[in-house]
């Protein structure tokens, strides 16, 4: 290939095997033995399309690259992959490597992190799009973009952006490869702007950190944007891209399509409805994680709780590979009493038997001090939802349901197993990496409230197996249960705007 210029006689987009081949040997002729072993070949390909397969100034890139990451430790960064405990930095949806999350404050994740997360608009791995790349999308126009600037250092700023970056490469690039039995090195990016207004796009602080940042994204992780949708783009926008191209590889800028509000269709051509969110003119929602398919701090879709909310849990169990399971139940009593009923059961009548939520007799402790107690629901719809907090010390995944078992109407002490709903379906989650916290609806009924956990099998996931010694170890798992006015109260947040 060409040791100068420009080489226009090969479509970098669809090379053929034999022009890709040769490109990657020429370059690597350039390159130290060091360097030689560092890269794959989809690394090497890389660079040689961000310079237009110019061989001298693909070698000049790689070289700068390879150093910058020896001098910046790269790859000593936490980041998240199967065969370790690391948390996803960013949430994530439709994933077999990684279980389904939001960003929670886990003892690994650093306080730069939450920070940020709480500036950001809400941003989120979102599942595959119909050629198998990875879709990201990011709610611009929900940013507290004056914010960033003002309370985050640059440093912060690119710490938790090369780790996401990383974490794309090391971790969802290769998921999607092995689903598309080809190599995919590009993801599909969908900005969304809506909310955003002409101070935020006028912002010069925020817009000299988005122009740093673009300019190590081009330097350092070249050519891993398939294609872009900037969508509820306003008019005033124009202005804006107009200043932001100038910071653009032409390559970078042609990938980029500007729409306004009718984008359903584009969008939906690049992504099936199904991996789309509903929000974008999708049919997902992400219902059995809070915040649904992409959890927004700025505007309390979920609640984004402190690190102080993870730790002294209320219960604990210790569980096993030999004996995996953990059940907990929690009693719903009817929101109105029998006509007989002069005080409510257990013995609370300070609390009443119309609105009193409270635990079985033998549900575990974690300390004589949690004696069960009540939760006043009170009048509010929000009182129907109850969060599940829980997180365990060790393993490779948990898997957790819950259910609904109502009482008998002849017999509200009776429980009818064969009636019970199923209202949070087996799933697969990563208590292990970070704290889980779940959403659920309770009916507007008197029942049971059941909480199922059993450790992964060992065809679940794609976590490593324990050695045997590993596996004689106990995992601590532990968890609290609240209604969500009190968590909200104890937390001092905002109520939650649903979607």
């Amino acid at each position: 290939m060409s040791s100068a210029g420009t080489n226009t006689a090969v479509d970098l987009d669809n090379p053929t095997p034999e022009q890709k081949t040769q490109a990657i040997a020429d370059l690597r002729a350039r390159l130290s033995e060091e360097i030689n072993s560092y890269c794959t070949d989809l690394c090497i390909w890389r660079f040689c399309v961000a310079r237009q397969l110019d061989t001298d100034k693909s070698a000049a890139m790689i070289n700068n690259w390879y150093q910058w990451r020896m001098d910046s430790r790269i790859d000593d960064l936490p980041v998240c992959m199967p065969d370790n405990m690391f948390p996803a930095p960013y949430p994530i949806r439709g994933y077999l490597s990684i279980a389904d999350a939001n960003l929670t404050a886990g003892v690994q994740v650093k306080e730069s992190q939450i920070k940020l997360n709480r500036f950001f608009g809400g941003g989120c791995w979102h599942k595959r799009d119909k050629d198998g790349h990875p879709v990201y999308i990011e709610r611009i126009g929900r940013y507290k973009i004056k914010d960033i600037p003002k309370l985050c250092t640059m440093g912060e700023l690119f710490e938790f952006h090369y780790l996401m970056q990383e974490f794309l490469s090391k971790t969802i690039f290769p998921e999607c490869s092995q689903l598309a039995g080809h190599d995919i090195s590009s993801q599909v990016v969908v900005f969304d702007l809506s909310g955003i207004s002409i101070g935020m796009l006028s912002h010069i602080p925020a817009l000299n950190m988005l122009r740093e940042m673009l300019a190590k994204d081009q330097l350092y992780y070249p050519e891993c944007m398939h294609r872009t949708y900037v969508v509820n783009a306003p008019a005033m926008f124009v202005t804006a891209w107009k200043y932001i191209k100038g910071w653009l590889d032409p390559r970078v800028i042609s990938k980029v399509h500007i729409l306004g509000r009718n984008y359903s269709k584009q969008l939906l051509e690049q992504i099936p409805s199904e991996n789309l969110p509903s929000f974008l003119g999708g049919s997902c929602r992400c219902s059995h994680m809070p915040g649904g398919c992409v959890p927004s701090a700025t505007t309390s879709n979920y609640p984004d709780l402190p690190r102080k909310a993870y730790t002294n849990l209320r219960y604990q169990a210790r569980m096993s590979y030999t004996d995996p399971r953990h059940s907990f139940t929690y009693d719903v009593l009817p929101m109105t009493p029998p006509e007989s009923a002069n005080t409510s059961p257990v013995g609370t009548p300070q609390l009443g038997y119309a609105n009193w939520f409270g635990l079985k007799k033998d549900s575990p402790k974690l300390n004589s001090n949690n004696s069960g107690g009540g939760f006043d629901f009170g009048n509010s719809p929000r009182s129907r939802y109850v969060y599940l907090r829980f997180l365990a010390d060790r393993g490779r995944g948990m898997v957790i349901e819950v259910l609904w078992r109502p009482h008998s109407s002849a017999d509200s002490a009776m429980v009818r197993e064969q009636d019970e709903v199923l209202i949070y379906p087996e799933t697969l989650l990563d208590p292990q990496r970070a704290p889980v916290v779940l959403e659920l609806k309770v009916p507007n009924r008197s029942g049971l409230l059941v909480f199922n956990w059993r450790i992964a099998n060992f065809d679940e996931g794609q976590a490593p197996f324990p050695t045997p010694e590993e596996a004689q170890i106990p995992i601590l798992l532990e968890y609290s249960v609240d209604i969500e006015e009190d968590l909200l109260k104890e937390y001092d947040l905002l109520p939650i705007k649903r979607e």
